[in-house]
C-alpha cells in the first residue's frame, strides 16, 4: 500500500485538484511553490465540497499583509480568523495542512502559523482548489489509504469545478439526495 502521493504541477492556475478519498486524521496535504512578483493578487488555497468551502486560507499582500482563514456555507462566509504573513513576493514557500480531528494545523516553511477549528466535517472535502499569484512546483497528499486510483476520474455528485478561480466560476450544487447535504 502506497502513503503518499505527488502531483507536479504542470496546469496553470487557478486549478482544482480533486481528492478520490475522503480527508481523516493524519492525512497531509503539503504545497510546494513561490509567490509571484505581481501587484494586488492573493493566494488562496482551500478545501472544497460542492458549493462549499470548508477551509479557505488566503495570503494577501497588498493594503494589509495577513493571512485570512475563514469557511462559507453557499457562499455564506463566517467569521475571519487572521494572522500575519510572512510572506513576500518572490518568495519560496512550503505549506501544510495537517487534518486533526477537531482543527486543521496549518504550518508555513516548517513553522505553525495556526489552528482553524473544524467548522465542517473534513469527509465532506471533495477538492484542493488553488488560485492567485503565485507558482506551484508541486502538490504532495499523505495519510490517505489510496485505496482507489487517483489518476481516474472523481464523481463528485455534481458538474464539477469548472471556471474555478475566474469571474465565470459558479460554485456547483448537490442533488436533492445526495449524502453530502447532511454535512451543511
Amino acid at each position: 500500500m502506497v502513503n503518499a502521493r505527488v502531483k507536479e504541477i504542470d496546469e496553470l492556475i487557478p486549478v482544482v485538484i480533486p481528492l478520490n478519498e475522503p480527508l481523516r486524521p493524519g492525512c497531509i496535504i503539503e504545497i510546494d511553490g513561490r509567490v509571484l512578483y505581481r501587484d494586488h493578487k492573493n493566494l488562496t488555497i482551500e478545501l472544497l465540497s460542492g458549493p462549499h468551502v470548508v477551509l479557505h486560507v488566503n495570503f494577501r499582500f497588498h493594503n494589509e499583509r495577513v493571512i485570512v482563514m475563514n469557511s462559507a456555507n453557499y457562499g455564506s462566509w463566517g467569521t475571519e480568523i487572521r494572522h500575519d504573513n510572512p510572506l513576500h513576493q518572490g518568495d519560496n514557500f512550503n505549506l501544510q495542512i495537517q487534518a486533526h480531528p477537531n482543527h486543521y494545523d496549518i504550518e508555513l516553511n516548517g513553522r505553525h502559523i495556526a489552528y482553524y477549528p473544524h467548522r465542517y466535517p473534513m469527509e465532506a472535502v471533495q477538492a484542493l482548489g488553488l488560485e492567485g499569484d503565485f507558482k506551484i512546483e508541486k502538490v504532495h497528499f499523505s495519510g490517505f489509504c489510496f485505496d482507489v486510483d487517483w489518476n481516474s476520474e472523481c464523481d463528485y455528485g455534481h458538474s464539477g469545478y469548472g471556471g474555478y478561480g475566474t469571474d465565470r466560476y459558479i460554485p456547483p450544487s448537490f442533488g436533492a439526495n445526495h449524502a453530502y447535504n447532511a454535512y451543511f
